[in-house]
Protein backbone atom coordinates (compact mmCIF):
# COMPACT_ATOMS: atom_id res chain seq x y z
CA UNK A 1 0.00 0.00 0.00
CA UNK A 2 1.46 3.36 -0.98
CA UNK A 3 1.97 5.91 1.38
CA UNK A 4 -0.76 8.28 0.18
CA UNK A 5 -3.40 5.44 0.69
CA UNK A 6 -2.13 4.95 3.73
CA UNK A 7 -2.78 9.12 3.89
CA UNK A 8 -6.50 8.61 2.34
CA UNK A 9 -7.55 5.70 4.89
CA UNK A 10 -6.23 7.23 7.83
CA UNK A 11 -8.27 10.13 7.49
CA UNK A 12 -11.47 8.31 5.84
CA UNK A 13 -11.12 5.98 9.55
CA UNK A 14 -11.17 8.90 11.53
CA UNK A 15 -13.53 11.14 9.69
CA UNK A 16 -16.10 10.59 12.08
CA UNK A 17 -13.88 12.23 14.99
CA UNK A 18 -12.87 15.35 13.08
CA UNK A 19 -14.18 18.65 13.62
CA UNK A 20 -15.93 20.55 11.14
CA UNK A 21 -12.84 22.40 10.88
CA UNK A 22 -10.45 19.47 10.75
CA UNK A 23 -13.10 17.65 7.92
CA UNK A 24 -12.20 20.84 5.74
CA UNK A 25 -8.55 19.94 6.05
CA UNK A 26 -9.04 16.77 5.71
CA UNK A 27 -11.17 16.93 2.37
CA UNK A 28 -8.71 19.72 1.00
CA UNK A 29 -5.90 16.33 1.85
CA UNK A 30 -7.91 13.81 0.06
CA UNK A 31 -8.20 15.45 -3.41
CA UNK A 32 -5.79 17.94 -4.05
CA UNK A 33 -2.31 15.21 -2.69
CA UNK A 34 -0.60 16.52 -6.39
CA UNK A 35 -0.62 20.26 -4.80
CA UNK A 36 0.77 19.31 -1.62
CA UNK A 37 4.55 19.60 -2.30
CA UNK A 38 3.89 23.39 -2.88
CA UNK A 39 2.07 24.17 0.21
CA UNK A 40 2.78 25.15 3.66
CA UNK A 41 0.72 25.23 6.73
CA UNK A 42 -0.11 28.86 5.70
CA UNK A 43 -1.35 28.23 2.51
CA UNK A 44 -3.49 25.43 3.18
CA UNK A 45 -5.22 27.21 6.00
CA UNK A 46 -5.56 30.04 3.47
CA UNK A 47 -7.31 27.97 0.82
CA UNK A 48 -9.16 26.12 3.64
CA UNK A 49 -10.55 28.56 5.41
CA UNK A 50 -8.54 27.93 8.71
CA UNK A 51 -5.58 28.90 10.75
CA UNK A 52 -2.24 27.71 10.02
CA UNK A 53 -2.52 26.62 14.29
CA UNK A 54 -5.57 24.42 13.58
CA UNK A 55 -3.32 23.10 10.37
CA UNK A 56 -0.12 21.89 12.67
CA UNK A 57 -2.53 21.05 15.36
CA UNK A 58 -4.60 18.43 13.15
CA UNK A 59 -1.50 17.32 11.40
CA UNK A 60 0.14 16.85 14.76
CA UNK A 61 -3.30 14.43 15.68
CA UNK A 62 -2.76 12.21 12.91
CA UNK A 63 1.10 11.75 13.94
CA UNK A 64 2.94 14.30 11.74
CA UNK A 65 5.48 17.11 12.86
CA UNK A 66 3.85 19.36 10.50
CA UNK A 67 3.18 19.83 6.86
CA UNK A 68 6.99 19.16 5.87
CA UNK A 69 7.10 15.72 7.39
CA UNK A 70 3.75 14.94 5.37
CA UNK A 71 5.42 15.83 2.16
CA UNK A 72 8.18 13.78 2.66
CA UNK A 73 6.43 10.58 3.46
CA UNK A 74 3.93 11.60 0.37
CA UNK A 75 7.71 11.98 -1.50
CA UNK A 76 8.90 8.84 -0.55
CA UNK A 77 5.59 7.47 -2.18
CA UNK A 78 3.82 7.31 -5.38
CA UNK A 79 1.97 10.57 -3.87
CA UNK A 80 0.45 11.32 -7.48
CA UNK A 81 -1.31 8.40 -8.14
CA UNK A 82 -4.14 9.53 -5.87
CA UNK A 83 -5.06 12.20 -8.12
CA UNK A 84 -6.50 10.08 -10.74
CA UNK A 85 -9.20 8.91 -10.14
CA UNK A 86 -9.90 6.31 -11.45
CA UNK A 87 -6.32 4.44 -11.38
CA UNK A 88 -5.91 2.97 -15.19
CA UNK A 89 -5.09 -0.69 -14.90
CA UNK A 90 -2.08 -2.58 -17.78
CA UNK A 91 -3.93 -2.65 -21.01
CA UNK A 92 -6.61 -0.27 -20.12
CA UNK A 93 -6.64 2.45 -23.24
CA UNK A 94 -7.36 6.17 -22.61
CA UNK A 95 -10.88 5.65 -24.37
CA UNK A 96 -12.10 2.65 -22.24
CA UNK A 97 -10.89 4.56 -19.30
CA UNK A 98 -12.64 7.62 -20.05
CA UNK A 99 -15.79 5.70 -20.99
CA UNK A 100 -16.08 4.45 -17.17
CA UNK A 101 -15.20 7.96 -15.47
CA UNK A 102 -18.16 8.91 -17.81
CA UNK A 103 -20.57 6.53 -16.39
CA UNK A 104 -19.60 6.84 -13.08
CA UNK A 105 -20.41 10.18 -13.16
CA UNK A 106 -23.70 10.03 -15.50
CA UNK A 107 -24.77 7.30 -13.14
CA UNK A 108 -23.90 9.67 -9.76
CA UNK A 109 -26.08 12.46 -11.30
CA UNK A 110 -28.84 9.98 -11.67
CA UNK A 111 -28.42 9.50 -7.91
CA UNK A 112 -28.97 12.83 -7.34
CA UNK A 113 -32.49 12.46 -8.26
CA UNK A 114 -35.05 12.58 -5.76
CA UNK A 115 -32.87 13.20 -2.75
CA UNK A 116 -33.47 16.21 -0.33
CA UNK A 117 -31.02 18.28 -1.93
CA UNK A 118 -32.33 17.66 -5.84
CA UNK A 119 -35.94 18.79 -4.13
CA UNK A 120 -34.74 21.63 -2.25
CA UNK A 121 -32.78 22.78 -5.45
CA UNK A 122 -35.62 22.12 -8.25
CA UNK A 123 -38.10 24.18 -5.86
CA UNK A 124 -35.83 27.10 -5.44
CA UNK A 125 -35.51 26.81 -9.38
CA UNK A 126 -39.22 27.02 -9.77
CA UNK A 127 -40.75 29.38 -6.71
CA UNK A 128 -38.04 32.15 -7.40
CA UNK A 129 -38.95 35.08 -8.77
CA UNK A 130 -35.69 35.61 -10.90
CA UNK A 131 -32.72 33.40 -11.73
CA UNK A 132 -29.47 34.58 -12.56
CA UNK A 133 -26.40 32.18 -13.90
CA UNK A 134 -22.83 32.53 -14.66
CA UNK A 135 -20.55 30.23 -14.78
CA UNK A 136 -17.15 30.56 -15.81
CA UNK A 137 -13.72 29.52 -17.39
CA UNK A 138 -13.66 26.60 -20.00
CA UNK A 139 -17.03 25.82 -18.36
CA UNK A 140 -18.61 29.06 -19.07
CA UNK A 141 -21.18 27.83 -21.83
CA UNK A 142 -23.04 25.78 -19.35
CA UNK A 143 -24.67 28.44 -17.74
CA UNK A 144 -25.66 29.63 -21.18
CA UNK A 145 -26.78 26.11 -21.48
CA UNK A 146 -29.08 26.00 -18.18
CA UNK A 147 -30.30 29.63 -18.50
CA UNK A 148 -32.18 28.08 -22.30
CA UNK A 149 -33.32 25.48 -20.89
CA UNK A 150 -34.64 26.99 -18.02
CA UNK A 151 -36.42 30.04 -20.09
CA UNK A 152 -38.43 27.64 -21.89
CA UNK A 153 -39.86 26.25 -18.37
CA UNK A 154 -40.65 30.01 -16.29
CA UNK A 155 -39.89 33.63 -16.99
CA UNK A 156 -37.39 35.95 -15.90
CA UNK A 157 -34.27 33.62 -16.06
CA UNK A 158 -30.95 35.41 -17.33
CA UNK A 159 -27.41 34.22 -17.85
CA UNK A 160 -24.86 36.77 -16.16
CA UNK A 161 -21.40 36.46 -18.85
CA UNK A 162 -19.88 38.26 -16.27
CA UNK A 163 -18.43 41.32 -19.04
CA UNK A 164 -18.33 43.85 -16.57
CA UNK A 165 -16.52 41.52 -13.79
CA UNK A 166 -18.78 43.19 -11.25
CA UNK A 167 -21.93 41.04 -11.83
CA UNK A 168 -24.00 44.56 -11.21
CA UNK A 169 -27.33 43.22 -12.48
CA UNK A 170 -27.24 39.52 -10.76
CA UNK A 171 -25.85 41.11 -7.36
CA UNK A 172 -27.83 44.49 -7.16
CA UNK A 173 -31.39 43.60 -8.46
CA UNK A 174 -31.71 40.20 -6.87
CA UNK A 175 -33.85 40.06 -3.52
CA UNK A 176 -34.10 37.59 -1.05
CA UNK A 177 -37.24 36.29 -3.34
CA UNK A 178 -34.91 35.42 -6.18
CA UNK A 179 -31.81 32.88 -6.83
CA UNK A 180 -28.51 33.15 -8.30
CA UNK A 181 -27.13 29.80 -9.83
CA UNK A 182 -23.35 29.78 -10.05
CA UNK A 183 -21.43 26.48 -11.98
CA UNK A 184 -17.70 25.65 -12.14
CA UNK A 185 -15.00 22.54 -11.39
CA UNK A 186 -11.98 21.82 -11.02
CA UNK A 187 -9.76 23.99 -11.21
CA UNK A 188 -11.98 26.71 -9.90
CA UNK A 189 -11.92 29.93 -10.73
CA UNK A 190 -11.07 32.79 -8.20
CA UNK A 191 -13.89 34.71 -9.15
CA UNK A 192 -16.39 32.02 -8.37
CA UNK A 193 -15.94 31.49 -4.88
CA UNK A 194 -15.80 35.31 -4.00
CA UNK A 195 -19.13 35.99 -5.75
CA UNK A 196 -20.26 33.25 -4.39
CA UNK A 197 -19.24 34.34 -1.22
CA UNK A 198 -20.56 37.89 -1.91
CA UNK A 199 -24.13 36.53 -3.15
CA UNK A 200 -24.08 34.23 0.36
CA UNK A 201 -23.73 37.40 2.27
CA UNK A 202 -26.07 39.60 0.66
CA UNK A 203 -29.08 36.56 1.92
CA UNK A 204 -29.61 36.10 -1.84
CA UNK A 205 -30.77 32.27 -2.22
CA UNK A 206 -27.60 30.75 -3.56
CA UNK A 207 -27.29 27.24 -6.18
CA UNK A 208 -24.01 26.28 -6.68
CA UNK A 209 -23.67 23.38 -9.34
CA UNK A 210 -20.20 21.75 -9.03
CA UNK A 211 -17.90 18.46 -8.12
CA UNK A 212 -16.81 16.77 -5.02
CA UNK A 213 -13.73 18.50 -4.65
CA UNK A 214 -15.68 22.07 -3.66
CA UNK A 215 -15.26 21.29 -0.10
CA UNK A 216 -16.31 24.89 0.94
CA UNK A 217 -19.48 24.77 -1.03
CA UNK A 218 -21.50 23.62 1.60
CA UNK A 219 -20.31 26.31 4.04
CA UNK A 220 -22.15 29.15 2.08
CA UNK A 221 -25.37 27.74 0.74
CA UNK A 222 -27.89 24.30 1.73
CA UNK A 223 -28.51 24.62 -2.18
CA UNK A 224 -25.61 22.55 -3.69
CA UNK A 225 -25.59 20.34 -6.25
CA UNK A 226 -22.57 17.64 -6.80
CA UNK A 227 -20.83 15.81 -9.46
CA UNK A 228 -18.55 13.27 -8.91
CA UNK A 229 -15.23 15.04 -9.59
CA UNK A 230 -13.66 13.33 -12.57
CA UNK A 231 -10.24 12.68 -14.11
CA UNK A 232 -11.00 13.94 -17.52
CA UNK A 233 -11.08 17.59 -17.01
CA UNK A 234 -12.84 18.66 -20.21
CA UNK A 235 -15.83 16.43 -19.28
CA UNK A 236 -19.07 18.23 -19.52
CA UNK A 237 -21.99 15.39 -19.71
CA UNK A 238 -22.65 14.68 -16.78
CA UNK A 239 -23.23 18.32 -16.33
CA UNK A 240 -25.76 18.36 -19.36
CA UNK A 241 -27.34 15.22 -17.95
CA UNK A 242 -28.36 17.07 -14.66
CA UNK A 243 -29.58 20.22 -16.32
CA UNK A 244 -32.17 17.89 -18.26
CA UNK A 245 -33.18 15.82 -15.60
CA UNK A 246 -33.88 19.26 -13.57
CA UNK A 247 -35.92 20.50 -16.45
CA UNK A 248 -37.69 17.31 -16.07
CA UNK A 249 -38.16 17.63 -13.13
CA UNK A 250 -39.47 21.03 -12.84
CA UNK A 251 -42.15 19.77 -15.97
CA UNK A 252 -43.08 17.13 -13.72
CA UNK A 253 -43.79 19.60 -10.72
CA UNK A 254 -45.65 22.11 -12.48
CA UNK A 255 -47.32 20.16 -15.60
CA UNK A 256 -49.72 22.09 -17.73
CA UNK A 257 -48.36 25.23 -17.03
CA UNK A 258 -44.76 24.56 -18.58
CA UNK A 259 -46.26 22.91 -21.71
CA UNK A 260 -48.64 25.82 -22.39
CA UNK A 261 -45.30 28.28 -21.65
CA UNK A 262 -43.14 25.86 -24.43
CA UNK A 263 -46.05 26.08 -27.02
CA UNK A 264 -46.34 29.84 -26.54
CA UNK A 265 -42.68 30.16 -27.40
CA UNK A 266 -42.75 27.54 -30.43
CA UNK A 267 -45.84 30.23 -31.85
CA UNK A 268 -43.55 32.98 -31.24
CA UNK A 269 -40.92 31.14 -32.97
CA UNK A 270 -42.89 29.63 -35.91
CA UNK A 271 -44.47 33.29 -36.57
CA UNK A 272 -41.53 35.18 -36.53
CA UNK A 273 -38.34 32.69 -37.38
CA UNK A 274 -40.49 29.84 -38.74
CA UNK A 275 -39.22 26.13 -38.43
CA UNK A 276 -37.89 23.78 -41.18
CA UNK A 277 -40.29 20.62 -41.08
CA UNK A 278 -38.57 17.13 -41.78
CA UNK A 279 -39.74 15.83 -44.67
CA UNK A 280 -41.67 12.88 -43.14
CA UNK A 281 -43.49 15.83 -40.86
CA UNK A 282 -44.41 17.51 -43.99
CA UNK A 283 -46.03 14.18 -45.45
CA UNK A 284 -47.67 13.39 -42.49
CA UNK A 285 -49.61 16.64 -42.32
CA UNK A 286 -49.83 16.17 -46.36
CA UNK A 287 -51.90 12.64 -45.88
CA UNK A 288 -54.00 14.24 -43.05
CA UNK A 289 -55.24 17.09 -45.31
CA UNK A 290 -55.56 14.53 -48.25
CA UNK A 291 -57.63 12.79 -45.29
CA UNK A 292 -60.09 15.59 -44.73
CA UNK A 293 -57.88 16.12 -41.26
CA UNK A 294 -57.58 19.01 -38.93
CA UNK A 295 -53.82 19.20 -38.40
CA UNK A 296 -52.61 21.34 -35.17
CA UNK A 297 -49.61 23.97 -36.30
CA UNK A 298 -46.13 23.09 -34.80
CA UNK A 299 -46.60 26.25 -32.52
CA UNK A 300 -50.06 25.89 -31.35
CA UNK A 301 -51.26 24.53 -27.88
CA UNK A 302 -52.65 21.76 -27.34
CA UNK A 303 -56.28 21.15 -28.05
CA UNK A 304 -56.20 23.91 -30.75
CA UNK A 305 -56.03 23.20 -34.26
CA UNK A 306 -55.56 24.58 -37.74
Amino acid sequence: MTMTHDLKQKLEDRWDSFTASEQKIATYLMRNIRDLPFETAASLGKRVGVSPMTVGRFLRNLGYDGVNELKEELRDGTWHQLYKEPEKSKGTDDVAAHLQSEIRALTDVHALVGTNEWKSAVKLLMTADKVSIASFQHAAFLGQGLAKTLEHLRPNVSFNPGTDSAYVDMLLDSTRNSCVVLIDMRRYFKQFRVLAEEVAARGIPLLLITDTDCYWARDLTPHVLMIQASWVWHSYSAYTTLFSLLAASIVQQTGDGVMDRIGDINQLREKLVGYVGSSQGKAREHAAVEKGGRVRSPGSKRGKST
